[in-house]
């Protein structure tokens, strides 16, 4: 059982030194609707390939804050593929409940969390399938948006 415990840590190892993770860069946010309750927005992000061999990008898991307070915690299918060397743009949506915003003619928000994928082989895919390996990188972004009734 040790030994096999150590291949697999050593595999893992090995593979995962080969495959560098995806960067994110947050572009923009664009609020979507607003209503007496709530505030809707898409933040985009650019995402950047530099593998030799796409990657297929899985679950955003994030957290949006705005004055130290946890607004809004959500989860977001990617369903992309991001081609070898390339850089594609992906968005998440963001609902603020204007209950939870103490000033809503300047509402500043940070959002962060991470962007799982897969790294191209049929061993990672395995790993990940069965819970032994989880891939991601860091999703980060801000802004101030303000609100008219």
């Amino acid at each position: 059982m040790r030994l096999l415990t150590l291949l697999l840590f050593t595999g893992i190892c090995l593979f995962g030194c080969g495959v560098r993770a995806p960067l994110t860069q947050f572009t923009s946010s664009t609020i979507t609707n607003t209503t007496s309750e709530a505030i809707e927005m898409d933040v985009e992000f650019e995402i950047s390939n530099t593998n030799d061999l796409p990657i297929r990008l899985m679950m955003y898991n994030y957290t949006v804050t705005t004055g130290g307070r946890t607004v809004f915690t959500g989860k977001s299918d990617a369903q992309l593929t991001v081609p070898r060397w390339s850089t594609t743009r992906s968005s998440i949506p963001v609902v603020i409940r204007k209950d939870a915003i103490t000033d809503l003619e300047n509402v500043a928000w940070e959002l962060s969390g991470s962007l799982g994928y897969v790294p191209p082989s049929a061993f990672a895919e395995a790993l990940r399938t069965s819970g032994l390996w989880e891939t991601s990188t860091r999703v980060k972004a801000q802004g101030v948006v303000s609100i008219t009734n």
